[in-house]
Formats: C-alpha cells, structure tokens, sequence
C-alpha cells in the first residue's frame, strides 16, 4: 500500500525531532512532548449525535455508490482529510438543524492536528445517549456512554428505534487505518442533570394521542 502524505508527513517530523533531539542531548518530557498524539483519552469530548428518525444510517458515502446507484452507507470510520469529509453526505430524513450541525463540525475540524471518528448508533426515539469519555490509540478507538430519557419537550414515539451517528473530534492527527473499535455503557444513566418531574406527552404512538414514556436501551443520542 502506499503510504499516505499524512504518513510520510509524520515520519520526516518524526526523523527531524530525533536529529534535534540528539545533537541537543534533550531527552525525557521536554522530547517526548513533540512526539505526534497518538494515544490519549478525553472525559468531555467534542461529539454531535445526529439521529434519523427512519432507523436508516445517518451518513452515506458520496464516493461510492451501490447496485442501485445509491452512495452507501457510512460504518465505522476515521475522517482524516478535508477531502474525505466532503464526501461525506448526510441522509434526507435527517432534520434539517442536525444536517447543518454535521457539516459545520466537519467543517471546522482542522485535520492537520484533529481526526473524526464515525460510529453508527441506534436508539428508542425517547431516549438519547450520554458520552462519558473517548479514548484512542493507532488503529482503535472506544468510547463510554449511558442513556437516558430526552428532556419532556423533546417529541419522540414510543417503542420506535431510530439511527443515530456518533461524530468525534480527536485532538490527534491519526492514521485513517481503523483495525478495531468498541464502546461500554448502562441504561439508565447513574446521574443526570435533565429534570423530569413533568413527562406528559413527548411520547406518543401515531394515529394515538395518548401520552406515554419510555426508557430502556443500549444507545441513543444527546438531543
């Protein structure tokens, strides 16, 4: 495989820093605080969690399409370059507020020194996920989370599952290469700073004007 400029990139700095190192003597935290992020871990991480209300995935791939001439959709993925994130398109059903929230963030990322990680996601409708940290290394990422239910103004329908996709931006300038990935979490969240002491009617069943409530689940989103 070739090697991507971004790789070639970090091997002459790499080689560089050496050269300096050793004609200094400098040794210790002073020369390993130039090295490249590689590995590190973030309890409040910069993440948007766009959800579709379809159940369909949230992101597709602009560069490919399938047998029906359709992009694909996006699985897990490190985003490293502007010209990846372009590609990246997000689905129709996707509100409109969410689809301007995913493209700012991707837009924003300066990929020279951040990565985004992309995972798909699923949750009930009246539910969300709350991200308690992110931690990554060459090759993996994984990340922590619980859930619990959307605030009372938040319109949901009950028993339904909806798509949701995880978008984090790692202050590390990765390698696209993604061998493995993984997350842990619990449901309900221990703690929370959402109030419920009124639910009466973020919840409905179509066609049925009954309020409802719902929780119980292994993912969902933050809003």
């Amino acid at each position: 495989m070739t090697p991507t400029r971004r790789a070639l990139l970090g091997s002459a700095a790499l080689g560089v820093v050496g050269a300096l190192a050793g004609c200094s003597g400098a040794s210790g935290p002073e020369a390993e605080s130039v090295q490249p992020q590689t590995r590190g871990a973030e309890t409040d991480p910069t993440v948007v969690k766009p959800r579709n209300p379809t159940g369909e995935s949230v992101l597709l791939d602009g560069s490919e399409a399938n047998d029906e001439n359709e992009p694909n959709r996006i699985g897990r993925e490190l985003v490293t370059s502007a010209e990846r994130a372009d590609e990246l398109l997000v689905a129709e059903a996707v509100s409109d507020a969410d689809r301007e929230r995913v493209r700012s963030f991707l837009d924003e990322t300066d990929y020279d020194a951040e990565t985004v990680y992309v995972s798909p996601a699923g949750v009930r409708s009246c539910e969300r996920l709350v991200i308690h940290s992110v931690s990554w290394q060459p090759g993996r990422v994984e990340y922590e989370y619980c859930s619990e239910l959307r605030p009372p103004d938040e319109a949901c329908e009950a028993d339904a599952r909806v798509a949701l996709a995880l978008l984090f931006r790692l202050p590390a300038a990765l390698d696209d290469r993604l061998t493995g990935s993984g997350s842990s979490g619990h449901s309900p969240c221990r703690t929370t700073d959402t109030e419920y002491d009124v639910i009466d009617g973020n919840a409905t069943v179509p066609g049925n004007d009954t309020a409802l409530s719902g929780a119980d689940d292994d993912g969902g989103d933050g809003t």
